[in-house]
């Protein structure tokens, strides 16, 4: 297959080479929340997807980094749906770099936080039209006006200076379904 070449760090080690990575449907038990999210996704959602959306563990009311983390998200979709309709949805790709080192900076960026350390990287290969954004914007220390233009940021491709701390780092996103090649790392 022709394509563009990315990289993905396979955190949860479940690829394979030369596999093809789809999307899944899922059908909540509650037939008004199966209805709405197959309106939503009718193609399916990722594992990211099933993650973030989906999955019926996470409670929003509890305060910690997970709930934060699923709201980061929710407010990510809600300004591409609104601003950026036309790039794909992170709830409907597989993430990747451009090179094997930001693979590797973003394995080193998770470590601390899921125990991501010798997570073997893949190569990706897409003809897909991709998007690419600055991940260190999906953070929410700051307001929520902030949090809003980081996401109009992200999704526009741009970036600007956060911190000395956390170096830009550029993830693509990569609709599915999509080619994992072989393993580089």
């Amino acid at each position: 297959m022709v394509g563009t070449i990315y990289y993905t760090a396979d955190t949860q080690r479940t690829l394979r080479p030369f596999c093809k990575i789809g999307m899944q449907n899922y059908k909540p038990e509650k037939e008004e929340l199966a209805n709405f999210l197959n309106q939503l996704f009718p193609k399916g959602i990722s594992c990211h997807g099933y993650n973030y959306i989906y999955n019926p563990e996470p409670e929003m009311s509890k305060n910690d980094i997970n709930s934060l983390s699923l709201l980061v998200g929710l407010i990510w979709e809600l300004v591409r749906l609104a601003h950026f309709p036309d790039k794909p949805s992170r709830y409907q790709c597989l993430f990747a770099t451009e090179s094997v080192e930001d693979a590797m900076a973003f394995i080193k960026s998770q470590d601390y936080r899921d125990g991501t350390d010798g997570a073997p990287i893949y190569e990706v290969v897409t003809t897909a039209s991709v998007h690419r954004g600055d991940m260190r914007l999906l953070n929410a220390d700051c307001s929520v006006l902030e949090l809003y233009r980081r996401a109009f940021l992200y999704w526009s491709g741009k970036t600007e200076f956060i911190d000395d701390e956390f170096p830009v780092l550029w993830e693509i996103l990569v609709p599915l379904p999509s080619i994992i090649g072989k393993r580089v790392f």
